[in-house]
C-alpha cells in the first residue's frame, strides 16, 4: 500500500475523512499507544526529550554491508541527506530527507521531502515533495534535506518546508490507510510576509522551525535572516502566531529587526508560567525572548552574549552568537546554550538557566554606553556554565544541540565533541566526556539511560552523577538528527537510512 506524493500520486483510493476528533483519537489508539507517541521535535511542547517511565534498548547492531543487524525491527531507505528528526504519531513515522532516491517516478527533481512510513513494519506510505526555490543556493541549498520536523495533533499535521511555506495537512485518511493527506491550508512566508531567508551549506545547521502549539494556535519561526553584508528585510516578522485550522494570523513580531546577525533556524517552546502561557524562542539577534502566547506581548528578553562580544557585519567577523537551538523548559526554568553554525567556526560556549517568571530585560549584564558592562539588577540568570577547568576537552564550546534534563541533571554536547553533565539546580559541572565526534543532534533520555548520537556512533550513558558509559554502538553512516522513542521502539536516522530498534 503506497500513497505516494502531495502531487500526482500514483495511487489514490477514495478518501474517507474522519469527521470528529473522537474518531481521530479512536483511530490513533487502535493503531498504537497514543499516549506513548513522539508527536513533535523534543517530544512535547516543553521540548525536553525525556521518556521517564520506559526502558530503551541498549544492545543492538546496525547493518553495515558485512553484518545484518541485531534487535533491528525494520529499516527504510531515505535520500542521501536526512536532517528532519523522526516524529512518531498515530502509527506513522515522519522524517525529513532529500529526493536523491526518488520514490515517485513523476517527481525526480531536487527537493526537500517529508517522508512517511508505517510504524509497525516500515512500509513507505507517503511523501510531501517540495521542489527547490528558483533563487538557488542563496535561499535553498541544492540537495539539502527537509529539516523542519512536523507537529502532529488530533489527526492534523503542520510543518515548514524548504520553500519557507507553512503547511497544514489533514492526515486522518493516511491514519486510516484510506488515502493521502488533504491540504487544509498553506502560507508562503516569503510572498505574504516579505521574509528573506538565507540558506546554509550544511543543512544539519538549518533546523528550520519545528512548530509549537497552544490551544488553537501554532507558532512559527519564519527564518527571516541577515544577508552576508546587509539585512534585507528588517521589518519582516521573525515569529508568527497562526490559527491552527485556517491559517489566519493572530499576531506577529519582528523584534530582532536590524539586530539580525545570521540565519534564524531555531524552534519555539510553549510553557505555562504562573498561570500564563508563554512562547519562548531564541532569535537571530542573539536574544532569547518570552512572548505572551495569546497576544504576542514581549514579556522578557535575555541577551545570550556578553556585552564584550563584538558585533559586526558580516557575521563571520563577529564574536556574538545567535540562538539556533531550541530552549528547553524544566521545573519552571528555561535552559539554553549559545551557538552558531559550525561552518563559520567555533566560539566559547555558555549554557544558561533563566527564570522566565520575571519581566523586562533579564540579561546578566547591561551596556553602560562605553562598550563596557555593568551587572543587571533585574537579571533573571540563575546560573551559567562555561565548562570545568582549563583543558579544552572540559570547556563548554558553542553548540547547535538543545539539552535533555531529568532527575536534576542537564546533558548537552558541544561542537568540539564533548558531552557535559551539569547540575540543573546550581549549574555546577558534574562530569564531561570527550566523544571525539561532531555533534549536531540533541541527547534524549529514556528511563535511566542517556542516548547521544553523532557521526560515528551512538553512546549510551547511565543517568547518574557518576559517569558510566554503558555502550558505544557503531553506525554505518553519520547520525545528524536526534533519535525518537515511541511505543517501546527507538527510531534512529542516519543520513540515508531510518532504523526501528527494539529491545
Amino acid at each position: 500500500m503506497q500513497f505516494l506524493s502531495n502531487t500526482k500520486p500514483l495511487f489514490q483510493p477514495p478518501l474517507i475523512r474522519a469527521t470528529s476528533i473522537g474518531l481521530v483519537l479512536l483511530l490513533a489508539q487502535t493503531v498504537c499507544g497514543w499516549s506513548a507517541d513522539w508527536p513533535m521535535r523534543g517530544r512535547d511542547r516543553n521540548r525536553n526529550p525525556v521518556v521517564a517511565d520506559q526502558t530503551g534498548p541498549v544492545d543492538w547492531e546496525l547493518p553495515d554491508g558485512k553484518k545484518g543487524g541485531k534487535n533491528l525491527l525494520w529499516s527504510a531507505e531515505l535520500g542521501t541527506v536526512s536532517h528532519g528528526d523522526p516524529v512518531v504519531s498515530d502509527g506513522l513515522v515522519w522524517v525529513g530527507t532529500n529526493n536523491a532516491h526518488p520514490r515517485d517516478p513523476l517527481q525526480k527533481q531536487d527537493a526537500g521531502v517529508l517522508m512517511c512510513f508505517d510504524e509497525e513494519d516500515g512500509e513507505f506510505l507517503y511523501q510531501y515533495v517540495s521542489p527547490r526555490l528558483p533563487g538557488g543556493r542563496e535561499i535553498d541549498w541544492p540537495m539539502s534535506s527537509q529539516t523542519g520536523s512536523p507537529l502532529i495533533e488530533n489527526g492534523m499535521l503542520w510543518f515548514c518546508n524548504n520553500r519557507h511555506e507553512v503547511i497544514c495537512l489533514d492526515i486522518t485518511p493516511l491514519i486510516a490507510r484510506t488515502g493521502v493527506p488533504l491540504l487544509v491550508w498553506k502560507v508562503d512566508l516569503m510572498a505574504q510576509f516579505g521574509v528573506v531567508p538565507r540558506a546554509v551549506m550544511i543543512s544539519s545547521n538549518a533546523t528550520h522551525c519545528s512548530i509549537a502549539s497552544y490551544q488553537n494556535l501554532i507558532y512559527v519561526n519564519t527564518s527571516n535572516a541577515a544577508g552576508y553584508h546587509k539585512i534585507p528585510a528588517p521589518d519582516a516578522p521573525s515569529l508568527i502566531c497562526f490559527q491552527k485550522y485556517d491559517g489566519k494570523v493572530r499576531w506577529q513580531d519582528n523584534s530582532p529587526g536590524r539586530g539580525l546577525l545570521d540565519v534564524q533556524h531555531g524552534s519555539p517552546l510553549v510553557a505555562r508560567i504562573q498561570g500564563r502561557a508563554q512562547v519562548i524562542m531564541g532569535q537571530g539577534d542573539g536574544w532569547l525572548r518570552g512572548f505572551d502566547a495569546l497576544t504576542g506581548e514581549v514579556l522578557w528578553k535575555f541577551d545570550i552574549n556578553f556585552k564584550s562580544n563584538r558585533k559586526s557585519q558580516p557575521f563571520l567577523s563577529s564574536s556574538r552568537a545567535d540562538t539556533i537551538i531550541m530552549p528547553v523548559f524544566y521545573e519552571n526554568r528555561v535552559y539554553f546554550a549559545t551557538g552558531r553554525h559550525y561552518e563559520i567556526g567555533l566560539e566559547p560556549g555558555r549554557l544558561c538557566c533563566v527564570d522566565p517568571s520575571k519581566k523586562g530585560d533579564l540579561s546578566s549584564e547591561l551596556d553602560d554606553g562605553s562598550e563596557k558592562s555593568i551587572p543587571n539588577p533585574n537579571s533573571g540568570l540563575i546560573w551559567q556554565y562555561q565548562g570545568m577547568g582549563d583543558q579544552n576537552a572540559n570547556k563548554m564550546h558553542s553548540t547547535i544541540a538543545s539539552v535533555a534534563i531529568h532527575q536534576g541533571l542537564v546533558f548537552i554536547p558541544d561542537l568540539e565533541g564533548t558531552l557535559h553533565c551539569v547540575d540543573a539546580a546550581t549549574g555546577q559541572g558534574i562530569w564531561t566526556h570527550d566523544l571525539n565526534a561532531n555533534f549536531v543532534s540533541a541527547p534524549i533520555i529514556i528511563g535511566n539511560k542517556v542516548y547521544v548520537a553523532a557521526e560515528p556512533s551512538i553512546w549510551i550513558f547511565e543517568l547518574a552523577r557518576q559517569k558510566q558509559l554503558v555502550m558505544e554502538i557503531d553506525a554505518p553512516d553519520s547520525v545528524e538528527t536526534s533519535p525518537a522513542f515511541a511505543n517501546d521502539v527507538l527510531f534512529l536516522m542516519t543520513r540515508s537510512k531510518l532504523f526501528a530498534i527494539g529491545r
